[in-house]
Parts: structure tokens; C-alpha cells; sequence
């Protein structure tokens, strides 16, 4: 699967630079392919030939799988900037009590939004109801990106679908009629 899309060399150096060192500590991943066209060599008469050590041509398969839609609504563009380092996963309490059992494919609260974009919002909702708004993922993200103020409007927009907790959908209610969110009675003591 192809994650991103690099216009050059020197672009992905400072990726390649950032990732290995907050993904796994090391100097280097090894799950980098770079992919630069057909072959070519100038080795017969100082003319440039191609596919002499390789194929003509090269065909690539690129699968959009809701990055359009997400780059096209400002709420979430900014998801697009991750790296896949996992910071935000080390540093989450949500995912550490879970165990890793926090999202589908994409995992804790940036994950929570990338399912949305290309699963659905059914299948994003546990993990964005999950997520606490602590705030570490965007301390320890290399990129500052602002995953709670994502996780916020995905829940806003969960809500208008129905799709938010029976404990979120009281407490809404209790807010309504009562002004607070907790149930008549409740918190209240007789002196």
C-alpha cells in the first residue's frame, strides 16, 4: 500500500530524517520504497536508453480510498500531514489500557479519523468516543498535529448522525431539561 506520495528526493530526505527517529529510534526505516520510473542507463555511447536493466515502463495503481475528501474538507486536511510514526499511540492512555485494541486499521484518535474518511462514520465512532482530549498525542507528535480538535468535530458531526453513546445521548438530554448533565436528583443533598 502506498501511504505517500513525495514530489522529490530532497522532500523525502526530511521525511526519511523525521520518521525512523520518532517511529522506531533507528537511523533508518526499512519499509521505504523509493520508486523512480524505468530504468535508465547511459552506459551504450553516452545515450541515455531505457529499460536496458529494467522495465520500460512503470505502472502505478494509486487508491484514493477517502485522502480527496479529506484534503477537501479543512476540518481534517491536517490528518493527511501524519507520518504513521506512532508518538501519539506511545503516549495515549486511551490505547495503553486498550492495549492496541483502539481504532481498525488506523489506530487511537488519528486513526479515529482516517476511519471515518475510508470505513465510514458506524465504524469510526467507538474510537472517537474513546478518546479523552488529554492532549499528549499533539505534545509528542513531530508534526504538532492538533488530533483532539479533530477527534471534537468528528464527534459534532457524529452527533447530528445519532451516533453517539446512550450515556452521551442522556447526558445531552439532562443538559437540555435540567441545565446539568447529570440526572434530576443527582448531586443534590438535603441539609
Amino acid at each position: 500500500e502506498i501511504e505517500k506520495l513525495i514530489p522529490t528526493l530532497e522532500d523525502a530526505s526530511v521525511l526519511l530524517n523525521v520518521l525512523p527517529t520518532y517511529a522506531t529510534g533507528q537511523r533508518l526505516c526499512s519499509y521505504v520504497s523509493i520508486i523512480t520510473g524505468p530504468s535508465r542507463t547511459a552506459d551504450i555511447e553516452l545515450t541515455t536508453v531505457l529499460g536496458v536493466h529494467g522495465p520500460n515502463e512503470l505502472h502505478v495503481v494509486l487508491m484514493d480510498n477517502g485522502r480527496s475528501a479529506m484534503r477537501d474538507d479543512p476540518d481534517f486536511r491536517e490528518a493527511l500531514y501524519c507520518i504513521r510514526c506512532g508518538s501519539c499511540l506511545n503516549t495515549c492512555p486511551v490505547y495503553q489500557i486498550l492495549d492496541g485494541d483502539y481504532g481498525h486499521v488506523y489506530l487511537g484518535g488519528i486513526g479515529a479519523v482516517w476511519t471515518y474518511f475510508t470505513r465510514g462514520k458506524e465504524d469510526a465512532a467507538g474510537a472517537a468516543w474513546a478518546c479523552t482530549d488529554c492532549r499528549r498525542c499533539t505534545v509528542e507528535c513531530p508534526l504538532e498535529i492538533d488530533v483532539p480538535k479533530m477527534v471534537e468535530e468528528l464527534r459534532a458531526r457524529l452527533v447530528e448522525s445519532g451516533l453517539q453513546p446512550n450515556s452521551v445521548r442522556a447526558m445531552t438530554e439532562n443538559i437540555k431539561n435540567a441545565g446539568s448533565p447529570y440526572p434530576t436528583g443527582l448531586g443534590t443533598s438535603e441539609m
